[in-house]
């Protein structure tokens, strides 16, 4: 992806992103600064049409800003917020400044009160719960599907964290919305889920392309028995391993990207994220392994970067649905088509056959 967005948004990060702000992060330190940075930038707005407020690029190019955060370990809910700016703007809700967090909302209930709304229920493993403004998901109200943003102040969190020290929270819900809070969507009820999961894999891909990058230099920097390790047939097998794994992620993710928009214009296509997350699921675990053989025990330590990428890596596998899910989704399609449609399932993108 090569486009000026995405020049704006290397340039934000490189600038604002160290490992002292990640470790701060992961201690509970919100980096004021860097998020300032990047909403002055509009890229929470990026995945949101010009006509509704935001940049009007085109979506991969919008989405392969998730994939250089990712790179970046940038530790702020930015691709959270993308994902809710996008989901208010197909609800026809307004857009609100801030970083925001979208989760499952199959917790909740929805019920109509008036001129407004009631909603209550569980939260659990809310991205970033309490460090963002709005909470954005989807609930099913008499059959119909709607997109509800819930102010996040209003809610008291159970502060939790995944293994890289991001806030995970769960709240319980119990709050009087008004009417420009919630509306019905055109969108299928698995959006939400799908999005998060495609958010996941370009994530992953670019954490796993930096992952590759810390270990091709430290091993041609490490000394063992008077040359450096990048000289041992072990760790170059790992290298080109690690490369052959990072390249299939890159590919899987760009993919999925390429195709949002989908055949009607409406989001994901289904079996697209399924491969992503699957496959960048897999080289997540193969990569983080090879990459802590290769550093050692230093890998592992408060000084170097690698651990906050591989713990990233870890953590965001099982967001938004872990390998076995989208392993049984992507059975389930295949075995829904016909033996005839079963090559074009697997080399296409028209999501024949797709039961998720």
């Amino acid at each position: 992806m090569e486009s000026m967005i995405a020049d704006m948004a290397g340039r934000v990060f490189s600038d604002h992103v160290t490992h002292a702000t990640r470790s701060k992060m992961a201690q509970g330190e919100w980096p004021t600064t860097l998020w300032a940075e990047i909403e002055q930038s509009g890229l929470p707005l990026a995945l949101v049409s010009e006509s509704a407020g935001g940049f009007g690029v085109a979506a991969d190019d919008a989405l392969g800003i998730m994939r250089i955060a990712g790179a970046h370990g940038v530790p702020v809910p930015l691709g959270e917020t993308m994902l809710a700016n996008w989901l208010l703007a197909q609800a026809g809700l307004p857009l609100v400044a801030g970083p925001h967090s979208v989760t499952d909302g199959s917790g909740l209930t929805l019920i109509a009160k008036g001129d407004g709304w009631s909603v209550s229920g569980q939260l659990d493993a809310v991205p970033w719960g309490r460090n963002v403004a709005r909470i954005v998901t989807m609930v099913t109200h008499q059959g119909a599907n709607m997109v509800v943003t819930l102010p996040a102040e209003g809610l008291e969190f159970q502060t939790a964290y995944n293994m890289a020290g991001e806030p995970r929270d769960g709240a319980q819900v119990a709050l009087s919305l008004q009417a420009d809070q919630v509306a019905q969507v055109d969108l299928p009820s698995d959006t939400l889920v799908l999005m998060g999961a495609l958010m996941r894999s370009l994530s992953m891909a670019g954490a796993l392309e930096t992952v590759m990058t810390l270990c091709v230099g430290y091993a041609g920097e490490r000394v063992q028995f008077g040359r450096p390790i990048s000289k041992f047939q072990a760790i170059q097998h790992y290298i080109a391993s690690m490369a052959g794994e990072v390249a299939a992620s890159r590919s899987a993710a760009d993919m999925v990207a390429a195709a949002f928009d989908g055949p009607a214009g409406h989001g994901p296509v289904p079996h697209l994220v399924a491969a992503a997350k699957l496959r960048t699921g897999e080289a997540s675990q193969n990569v983080a392994a090879l990459a802590h053989q290769i550093h050692g025990a230093i890998g592992f330590t408060e000084e170097h970067s690698l651990h906050h990428f591989t713990k990233r890596l870890w953590a965001w596998r099982d967001e938004f649905g872990t390998e076995r899910d989208w392993a049984q989704t992507l059975g389930k399609a295949a075995l829904a088509g016909s033996s005839d449609s079963f090559w074009e399932f697997v080399t296409g993108t028209a999501p024949k056959g797709v039961a998720s």
